[in-house]
């Protein structure tokens, strides 16, 4: 949803879209963040990084996978996943980015962090397997 870039400068997973699931919970964030300060008193820069348009489970990314009797859930096509790009690693240095096939937003998103943070190098990386998965890049990098 959110990352600190750096004191006093926060990352936001940002829809335009109305009808988007996220966009109330982006557009309260966004407000929260605005009016808040940092530690030193200095106001919040927010920095939106627009989302993936809609991405859905293809009939491909559900073959192959038998059904469970435990409880799990299992992934149907035409399934709407979660993707954001908010969801990277930031490594010394570089910054290794999120990418779903949305080439457009895919740019926009390295052009945004680039801008944000100059002094990292941006690593875009296909990933939607890891978000067919469930959760993404900075998800797999923990514990």
């Amino acid at each position: 949803m959110a990352c600190f870039l750096r004191p006093g400068v926060v990352a936001l997973h940002w829809t335009d879209d109305r009808d988007d699931p996220q966009y109330e919970r982006s557009a309260e964030a966004l407000k929260m963040l605005s009016s808040s300060t940092d530690a030193r008193g200095r106001k919040i820069k927010v920095v939106k990084v627009h989302a993936p348009r809609k991405l859905l489970r293809t009939k491909e990314e559900c073959l192959g996978l038998a059904p469970v009797s435990d409880g799990t859930i299992g992934r149907e096509e035409g399934e709407l996943l979660p993707g954001s790009y908010i969801n990277f690693y930031m490594a010394n240095g570089a910054i290794i980015l999120p990418q779903f096939g949305d080439i457009e937003r895919d740019r926009m998103a390295v052009e945004t962090l680039s801008e944000a943070m100059p002094e990292r190098t941006i690593v875009p990386v296909m990933s939607r397997e890891i978000l067919c998965g469930g959760g993404n890049i900075h998800c797999i990098t923990q514990q």
